[in-house]
């Protein structure tokens, strides 16, 4: 995806859209929300995502805003950083995410947490977690020492600011056995290499940034 060629579409504040009915594919799109978006104004859901290793996965969320509500969001190249912006503008688009349990200004402050339709539903649940942690989640190489002797193994860390979601999100990896660590109360962390394999296998991933460098680091013996 050429992020230089797409630009701001006309403004329409009160633009129709379509109103889906509860999904997996929703609970995924309000993942996403609530791990990498934002609601500051009444009319528009901003979405920010690394410009260089979430273009695949801008191009998936751009298809699921429109699959979802109808719509063709905007994409913007924030100049000088790393961040890639999806725009999605409409009133009613941010009413009904509202509605759905979206926050609108600071999700931090107001200690946002999984809405209640979502836990209601197995399946809705591992889309919402798949949805945050393709946002707010990454692998890395979690080195530790044991009796003197240097181990490595691929773990998976997701980030959030808040410790009611976190709370939530470790409720439901415990749920399918997956062991987690909160730390901080800012960071879950999946220290063992089946946890993550188990995290994979349970919930997915949409995000090439995740599921390929697993591969990448398995094929090129990392771990």
């Amino acid at each position: 995806m050429d992020v230089s060629s797409l630009k701001y579409p006309k403004k329409s504040h009160r633009r129709s859209i379509r109103f889906p009915k509860n999904s997996i594919l929703l609970a995924e799109f309000m993942g996403i929300e609530f791990g990498d978006g934002g609601i500051g104004n009444p009319w528009q859901v901003v979405i920010t995502l690394n410009s260089e290793k979430d273009v695949v996965f801008a191009k998936y969320t751009l298809d699921l805003i429109h699959r979802l509500f109808g719509i063709d969001a905007a994409v913007r190249k924030r100049k000088n950083k790393n961040a890639l912006q999806i725009v999605s503008t409409s009133i009613s688009l941010v009413d009904f995410l509202v509605s759905k349990g979206a926050v609108r200004g600071n999700k931090v402050a107001q200690c946002f947490n999984i809405p209640g339709w979502i836990r209601s539903k197995n399946s809705y649940e591992k889309a919402f977690v798949r949805g945050l942690v393709d946002t707010d989640g990454c692998l890395y190489i979690h080195r530790h020492i044991v009796n003197g002797t240097s181990y490595k193994n691929i773990g998976l860390c997701f980030t959030s600011w808040s410790k009611p979601l976190l709370d939530s999100v470790a409720g439901i990896l415990k749920k399918h056995e997956i062991i987690s660590h909160i730390t901080n109360n800012k960071r879950i962390y999946l220290y063992n290499e089946n946890s993550v394999l188990r995290y994979l296998k349970v919930f997915g991933s949409s995000n090439p940034r995740i599921t390929e460098k697993y591969i990448e680091w398995k094929g090129a013996g990392v771990v």
